[in-house]
């Protein structure tokens, strides 16, 4: 019996001991990932044009910001008071010329509104952030809310890779954005363009929370702040607190050198919830998916986003595979989908582990 008792003993101290291992390593593996696995994104410097009445732009004047802290982007708020919904929430995404092309990834983000379940009118509440004139124009040709951003002395026209210091200079735009438009009384739900919307994300976001984000990794439990943040899409709702948590997090960059947003996100999310009570909420990847780790049941997905996946080329070829996807399983019919059994079919070229 004693020896009966003391095999057992042994034979749980190693499942425990193979699953503290099998726990460090996934952290450890998920961290370098995560870092590996952002977006790229592409932004320009405009010049000076005509404006249209239908969009606000931030015009350079001899006193013009020369750089994006300076920037107060009081232009901003009428475009913000046309397109927010009843209760002040508007949406946002930032373009360029590379990602505003006819054929790319522009046209994929907004065609995943029109053939998503009852959610094309969420782009009556989109604003586009243009940051060059090619893109500024052809979002005027396809959408009602444009916002062309000008910052004197920067350029941001060339591709920007990942990691580059082009790349961590021009993410941290939708920072200070968001910081105005909390500010000026809006909440705000920033959307990378390479997120597919194919569900209404408001109805899993709560005013209980501060901020609600999606994850590249979720570990269990909503409020775990141990998750792998995706600033890819995320809300913050408006109030003073949050607009100094979002300052808070814009100024760390001074003590974090060389990480972009997300990066750094990740290093003081709990100092923002033991200094400003912050309450964060982190999505199941189960309904805020991303290649990083996707739900393969089309029942609960409500966005797809190509993050753990590299070159702008890649994402087109394989955001259109999972609009196919999503147009094919629309087609069931409600048994079909209520068996689960679709699934996606990609990724078929971009780099990515699930």
């Amino acid at each position: 019996m004693l020896s009966e008792n003391k095999s057992r003993s042994e034979a749980i101290w190693y499942v425990l001991l193979g699953a503290a291992i099998a726990t460090g390593f996934l952290v450890s593996y998920f961290s370098i990932t995560t870092e590996q696995s952002k977006t790229i994104h592409y932004l320009g410097l405009s010049n000076e044009a005509q404006l249209p009445p239908n969009c606000v732009c931030l015009n350079e004047t001899e006193n013009a910001p020369t750089n994006i802290t300076e920037t107060t982007f009081e232009d901003l708020l009428p475009l913000l008071q046309n397109a927010s919904m009843d209760d002040n929430t508007i949406i946002f995404t930032e373009i360029n010329d590379a990602f505003a092309n006819p054929g790319s990834i522009l046209d994929l983000f907004l065609e995943s509104f029109h053939v998503g379940e009852n959610i094309e009118h969420l782009l009556n509440h989109l604003i586009i952030i243009a940051m060059d004139q090619v893109s500024f124009e052809r979002c005027k040709a396809i959408h009602h809310h444009c916002y062309l951003l000008k910052i004197d002395g920067a350029n941001f026209e060339s591709e920007k890779l990942y990691m580059t210091k082009g790349f961590v200079n021009l993410v941290w735009t939708k920072i200070k954005l968001m910081q105005r438009m909390v500010e000026l009384g809006y909440n705000v739900i920033f959307t990378d363009l390479d997120v597919l919307w194919f569900r209404n994300i408001l109805k899993i976001i709560t005013v209980d929370y501060d901020i609600t984000l999606s994850c590249d990794v979720y570990f269990g439990l909503p409020e775990f702040i141990g998750s792998f943040p995706n600033t890819g899409l995320f809300y913050v709702k408006s109030t003073r607190k949050n607009a100094e948590v979002l300052n808070y997090w814009y100024e760390a960059r001074k003590r974090f050198p060389g990480k972009n947003e997300q990066s750094v996100f990740n290093d003081i999310k709990k100092e923002l919830v033991d200094q400003f009570r912050t309450k964060m909420r982190f999505v199941e990847t189960d309904y805020l998916s991303g290649f990083c780790n996707y739900g393969k049941d089309l029942n609960k997905v409500y966005t797809m986003q190509s993050n753990c996946c590299v070159g702008l080329k890649n994402k087109l070829n394989d955001l259109s595979g999972i609009l196919d996807d999503w147009k094919k399983y629309k087609a069931l019919s409600n048994v079909e989908k209520r068996n689960g059994k679709f699934t996606w079919t990609f990724p078929r070229i971009c780099s990515h582990k699930h």
